[in-house]
């Protein structure tokens, strides 16, 4: 598969496009043909070294991505081959600058029709750290939703 290989710690210039290994679903796993990665803070940080230097290179960066499962692990009930999903990888887990990842089932997410797979791609991270804003503020914080409403009918 098609990847962009870091192939060392540094600037852009330790990036390539290159080729690497078909992802396998392991028990428990799914394996996501990837349509959209993001961008964000930690891919930087992890190229530039900063916190990690256990990385084996070439090492494919991207923590946040969408796709649709092409591959599904033993153990695996709630996801099927076509499903589209998106999800954040494990905190020190990269690989969604990919075309394809292998990763466990249980920490990703069916992606709302409404929602394109960039959009999603873009969400996962970012809304795991809203949340994680929210909860250490509790029992301090009050929380509102505004907006939401329900309609019955017949």
């Amino acid at each position: 598969m098609k990847a962009v290989l870091l192939t060392n710690h540094g600037g852009l210039e330790a990036l390539r496009y290159g080729e690497a290994p078909d992802p396998t679903a392991g028990p428990g796993e799914v394996v996501v043909d990837i349509h959209a990665a993001s961008v964000n803070a930690a891919d930087y940080k992890v190229r530039l070294g900063s916190g990690r230097s256990n990385l084996r290179f070439p090492h494919i960066l991207g923590r946040d991505f969408s796709g649709v499962v092409s591959e599904v692990g033993t153990g695996v009930t709630d996801l099927a081959v076509g499903d589209a999903v998106f999800g954040v990888c494990d905190q020190g887990i990269e690989g969604a600058y990919a075309e394809k990842i292998a990763i466990k089932a249980a920490i990703i997410a069916k992606k709302p029709d409404r929602l394109g797979h960039a959009e999603a791609a873009a969400m996962a991270l970012t809304s795991i750290t809203a949340l994680w804003a929210l909860e250490a503020q509790r029992p301090a914080l009050t929380t509102t939703t505004t907006g939401a409403a329900s309609a019955r009918t017949g």
